[in-house]
């Protein structure tokens, strides 16, 4: 794992971020090289204890990929003319590379995302007495949901690589900020009503999360 120096134009700080791809450094645009070279300097030795607290990242053999926290078998073979999954296993044509089979379950991760979240979000909406205007699926780095003041709520598509239980903690985090835009104690309070174990599924996260790719990785 290594650090990403990201500029950015509108950023007044610079700010260290532990992302699934390592630790980025964003900085503003205009920031002398040498400022950010002191800036490493100074933060190696916390660089390298944080990196050394992060579990390793099992890389998934060429015959699997992960599911709701489970990793199932990946069977190529000629007969296949796409991307499909049978409840148990999934399947693609042999003749696949690694672009196309990334680009193939990302899409069917997306779809069965929005599904997913599509089918929880009444529970969630009948306990906190809400309704979302608009649910998307994204890939952010950073964030594993977001709800806009507009109603609209994002949930990470690589959510659908952890256990069910968190991927519900995520969505009832989210829709509990149609209620609490905020992180107040209030806002804590009414998760925890409609998500008794949030302190576990926040833990799984945080020892977890950097594990969650997409990317298939021989």
């Amino acid at each position: 794992m290594t650090v990403t120096v990201i500029r950015h134009k509108r950023r007044k700080r610079a700010a260290f971020f532990v992302t699934p791809d390592g630790i980025e450094l964003r900085i503003p645009a205009r920031l002398p090289n040498r400022v950010v070279e002191a800036i490493l300097t100074d933060h190696a030795e916390w660089i390298a204890e944080r990196i050394a607290t992060l579990p390793k990242r099992d890389l998934l053999p060429d015959d699997r990929l992960l599911l709701y926290g489970e990793t199932l078998p990946l069977v190529k073979r000629d007969a296949e003319t796409g991307f499909r999954f049978d409840g148990e296993k999934f399947y693609c044509p042999l003749a696949w590379g690694e672009s196309s089979l990334r680009e193939a379950y990302e899409a069917w991760l997306r779809e069965h995302a929005l599904a997913h979240v599509t089918e929880r979000a009444p529970h969630y909406e009948r306990l906190l007495g809400v309704r979302a205007n608009r649910i998307r699926i994204g890939n952010q780095k950073t964030r594993w949901g977001s709800c806009s003041s507009t109603g609209t709520i994002s949930i990470n598509v690589r959510l659908m690589l952890a256990p069910k239980e968190v991927m519900d903690y995520v969505i009832a985090h989210e829709w509990t900020h149609l209620v609490h835009f905020d992180h107040s104690n209030a806002f804590w309070s009414t998760l925890a009503s409609v998500y008794p174990d949030v302190t576990g599924a926040m833990a799984w996260l945080r020892q977890h999360g950097h594990t969650l790719q997409i990317k298939k990785t021989n």
